[in-house]
């Protein structure tokens, strides 16, 4: 019996079956997770490391020559590629397509353990990159007003703590904006009167800026953890620190920081700026995790923002950029398509 037979004798039935396969599709094109780029893992990971104030010279002899070295052997790369600048050294590893990137990074996680202790003093250990097109933020927003100092202070307490709590958000990032810094500034002549060196007082502050556990005590059924709080809050504990204590007290007095240098409150180098509209602004990048639909991290995000405009008044809070944007225009183009092609095949 030819099919459009049984379509005509089983009308209801046949209707029912269309109906059933509109359902679905609608049901799946809600749940289906939405991305601007694939899942693709690309077969690179890169090798950085920081030596600082090193020369192109030194680092590529002392840091990106032994890391070469060490990856040769690992399984699957076919070529490596290193580039040394002053302070910074970048190994590239690249593998054939289909290989397991996974366990890639732990072979040269593996390698790179092993070679740590070969690395030179003031080094800083090697960090493993990966290529994933799916690790860029979804959004950037910018925050401005009267004071950007304030506004990073409180971008960071405030505002990226509320967006890492909401759920599909990994990380939010904080770009641009003055930075606090407490810079020490030691008078030579001072340090050679009280005969202390600058080693005496870096290791003098390293050990008083310290938070140590203090052991635990028990009342009745109960064990309480104990620590010691020694982290400086203010300038002025950082003034009395004690940088040198004679082997006789009643021969000498104790040196504290106050009477061989300077502590200066201020701001510390920009590395980054952030401006919107050509205006210095303090820049949030917002993250969301692996398998996620950015439209709705992106809807859950502008919520909030709504929020915390409301709470804070005096802030101004701006869309720079959203994935989310591209998306739901793709998205829009592509059902104004459907039911265009529908409707004409209905007509036809």
């Amino acid at each position: 019996m030819a099919l459009p037979d049984v379509s005509l004798r089983r009308p209801v039935a046949t209707a029912m079956l269309y109906v059933g396969i509109a359902v679905l599709g609608v049901v799946s094109f809600l749940r289906l997770p939405i991305d601007l780029l694939p899942d693709v893992s690309f077969p690179t990971l890169s090798v950085w490391t920081t030596y600082t104030d090193a020369a192109p010279g030194e680092v590529e002899r002392w840091v990106t020559e032994p890391i070469e070295q060490s990856l040769y052997s690992i399984p699957g790369a076919r070529d490596i590629t290193s580039r040394s600048r002053e302070g910074q050294s970048l190994v590239q590893l690249q593998f054939a397509w289909g290989t397991d990137m996974e366990f890639a990074t732990l072979h040269t996680r593996e390698r790179l353990d092993n070679l740590v202790e070969t690395l030179p003093q003031g080094s800083e250990r090697p960090i493993i990159l990966r290529s994933d097109p799916t690790s860029d933020p979804i959004m950037t927003l910018a925050v401005s007003g009267s004071d950007l100092r304030t506004l990073r202070d409180l971008s960071e307490a405030v505002f990226k703590r509320r967006l890492e709590q909401l759920d599909g958000v990994s990380l939010a990032g904080i770009a641009g904006g003055p930075e606090r810094e407490l810079r020490v500034v030691v008078d030579p002549d001072r340090v050679a009167v009280h005969d202390v060196s600058l080693d005496d007082v870096a290791a003098a502050l390293d050990l008083a800026n310290y938070n140590a556990p203090g052991g635990t005590i028990q009342r009745g059924r109960f064990e309480y953890s104990l620590r010691t709080l020694g982290q400086f809050t203010d300038v002025d504990q950082l003034l009395d620190v004690v940088i040198h204590r004679p082997a006789d007290p009643a021969t000498g007095a104790p040196v504290f920081l106050r009477d061989v240098a300077a502590v200066k409150d201020t701001i510390a180098d920009l590395e980054t700026i952030a401006r919107f509209n050509g205006e210095a602004a303090i820049g949030l990048q917002v993250f969301k995790e692996a398998g996620t639909n950015t439209v709705r991290v992106a809807d859950r995000v502008g919520e909030t923002i709504d929020q915390l405009r409301t709470e804070f008044p005096g802030v101004t809070i701006e869309t720079a950029s959203s994935q989310a944007r591209f998306i739901r225009n793709a998205i829009s183009n592509v059902v104004s398509a459907l039911l265009f092609g529908g409707v004409l095949a209905f007509l036809v």
